[in-house]
């Protein structure tokens, strides 16, 4: 028996192999991101290519939180908390204290998001019984044009919400409703908006059968928005902040009795430009399965709605941290289109394969090469992409300048520059000056549009008549100490 069990183990350990290639490529295909994500997010900081806004200003939140200085920033006049409600700050504030840095906001953030690939795979797999489908569709999360856009912009707690969303997709497909809910609850760590995303999955679980749970993630949903966002919050501030106002020109100048109307008439006329434009793009990127569930969709339409009737541009346009929670139920929703394909329950008018594996998987392969295409076209990843890093001699010059500042005194500082200085208890971006004891330029540098609107030029060559002295000019990198 021993001999026989020798002989037959190799083919035992094949065919194991053969049926699970797809797991294992998955993994393997998430280890590749992370570490491609991680690389991509810390050259980027290194080569000065990272902002103010946001990086800047979570680096300097987070920085004071770990000593005593609890949630506050320079870039607000209340506390952060006023702004927005992410408590998982806290755990970053005490790797703080620990002696970490601003480096590991980033790789745990490219932790998570490439992490999120494999509940995503699972529960692919678990809804249409297809390791190539769900393979093809984790693989295509990777490769969205919309995630690297996020990416690319820095540090967002709210992008390691997708692990999160994948996995209560999981137990979701699974039929194991307090398992949804328990894996729904971090989200409410990340982001006061958040909340959303657990009453569209109470939407799904209700469809699902599971009325009860529904009713209870519901609840805390509902419960959590009227108790942080429109109490805590507007409390803290003293009253509406510039986010709500995004929403404002929907009622602006409206009656009573007109408000409705308007409100309607101005909604129809923002969704009519970009922001629809975007929605199909996203739509596009996941190969429009997700059109194939209905309840699906319905149970994102807040989340879409939300952003796109803002009238902030990049919000509007599902662009950077703005797409995660549109972009998170739009893979939902694939999912759940994909399972109906799986199911054989397709519209008459699309020609598919008698053999429901095969559609399933030709599926799959569909949503990839949608991700692969948007990938190509739009991604800041993608071969040909501009990218406007200095050069290393330049980048030695501004290492040169900024260990200049000392590390206790307050400092006004570019876009660019200013997340390698925002470890003190004041900081303001240039060309903002008030009396901050170092200013810090560097022209070569991207400037904002704000920047240079505020007088970015002409407030430089103002600073010797406001006090200032020049201490370090080299290759353009200008450090000036505040004398009087």
């Amino acid at each position: 028996m021993r001999g026989l069990w020798r002989r037959l183990e190799p083919v035992a350990l094949a065919r194991i192999a053969v049926a699970r290639w797809t797991e294992a490529a998955a993994y393997v295909a998430a280890a590749d991101a992370c570490l491609l994500f991680a690389e991509n997010a810390l050259d980027r900081h290194g080569a000065f290519e990272s902002n103010a806004y946001d990086f800047g200003f979570f680096d300097q939140i987070i920085w004071n939180t770990s000593h005593g200085r609890w949630f506050q920033s320079s870039f607000t006049p209340y506390n952060f908390v006023g702004q927005h409600f992410q408590p998982v700050l806290l755990i970053f504030a005490l790797a703080y204290r620990l002696g970490a840095g601003v480096e590991l906001l980033l790789v745990t953030q490219t932790v998570f998001v490439a992490a999120a690939a494999l509940p995503l795979f699972y529960a692919v797999r678990r809804a249409t019984a297809s390791g190539v489908a769900g393979l093809a569709m984790s693989a295509g999360f990777l490769l969205s044009a919309s995630l690297h856009d996020a990416l690319d912009f820095d540090f967002h707690p709210e992008l390691m919400g997708f692990f999160f969303v994948f996995l209560a997709l999981y137990y979701l497909v699974a039929r194991r409703p307090v398992a949804t809910i328990v894996s729904l609850v971090p989200l409410l760590l990340l982001k006061e908006d958040m909340p959303l995303i657990l009453a569209a999955f109470a939407v799904l679980m209700f469809a699902r059968g599971f009325r009860r749970e529904a009713l209870a993630l519901f609840g805390v949903s509902a419960a959590f928005a009227l108790g942080i966002v429109l109490v805590l919050m507007p409390a803290i501030r003293g009253g509406s902040g510039d986010l709500t106002q995004r929403y404002g020109y929907l009622f602006a100048d409206s009656t009573w009795w007109s408000i409705v109307p308007h409100a309607v008439s101005r909604a129809e006329h923002q969704l009519a430009g970009g922001p629809l434009a975007a929605v199909l793009r996203l739509a596009d990127s996941i190969g429009f399965t997700g059109l194939l569930n209905p309840i699906a969709l319905l149970a994102a339409a807040p989340v879409f709605l939300l952003a796109t009737l803002s009238d902030h541009p990049q919000q509007s346009q599902l662009e950077l941290h703005y797409a995660m929670a549109p972009l998170a139920l739009a893979w939902v929703s694939a999912v759940f289109g994909v399972q109906r394909i799986a199911s054989g329950m397709w519209p008459r008018w699309m020609r598919l394969p008698r053999n429901r594996s095969l559609a399933t998987a030709a599926a799959g392969i569909i949503v990839l090469a949608s991700s692969v295409t948007t990938f190509v076209l739009w991604s800041p990843y993608a071969p040909g992409a501009e990218h406007h890093a200095p050069n290393a001699a330049h980048r030695a010059v501004v290492r040169d300048a900024l260990a200049l500042v000392p590390g206790d005194a307050s400092v006004s500082a570019q876009n660019t520059l200013l997340p390698h200085l925002s470890e003190r208890a004041k900081i303001l971006e240039f060309p903002q000056v008030e009396d901050a004891a170092y200013v810090v330029v560097d022209p070569s540098l991207p400037v904002t549009g704000q920047a240079r609107a505020a007088g970015y030029a002409a407030r430089i060559e103002s600073l010797p008549a406001l006090g200032y002295e020049l201490i370090f000019d080299h290759d353009g990198v200008k450090v000036f100490r505040r004398t009087r």
